[in-house]
């Protein structure tokens, strides 16, 4: 991992930097917590000196509100925990940990853009 990193952060207190973790929950053969768990993730960020700060890192509007919120923190480094669903909005890839690191073909890629493109006419009618 990045330790020597979040350690030197808080050591020297920059609170100019901020770090971005997609917490997707995944990793290439199967579920973080059942692989590797990371568990209690926000947590260890305290423990080393952080300022934590989490979102919902499919909502980009929250993820960017979330942003600024970090960048105006002051005395120490941030991390924003982006939670994620990967492959969201896409019927055969939504949280599936096979297509973590795997291109669809063509086929599956118009599937999904199909998919995506169905659900912003739907969040947009909305609107």
């Amino acid at each position: 991992m990045h330790w020597e990193a979040v350690l030197t952060g808080a050591k020297f207190k920059l609170d100019n930097l901020t770090a971005i973790v997609d917490r997707n929950f995944i990793q290439i053969d199967g579920s973080t917590e059942d692989v590797m768990p990371l568990e209690p993730f926000a947590q260890k960020y305290r423990a080393f000196n952080w300022e934590v700060f989490e979102c919902d890192g499919n909502d980009i509007a929250e993820f960017i509100a979330t942003a600024e919120r970090a960048r105006s923190y002051k005395g120490k480094p941030q991390v924003i925990i982006a939670n994620t669903i990967p492959g969201k909005g896409v019927s055969y890839m939504e949280g599936d940990y096979l297509w973590h690191g795997k291109p669809p073909n063509a086929a599956q890629a118009d599937e999904a853009l199909r998919e995506l493109a169905a659900q912003r006419e739907r969040i947009l009618a909305h609107e």
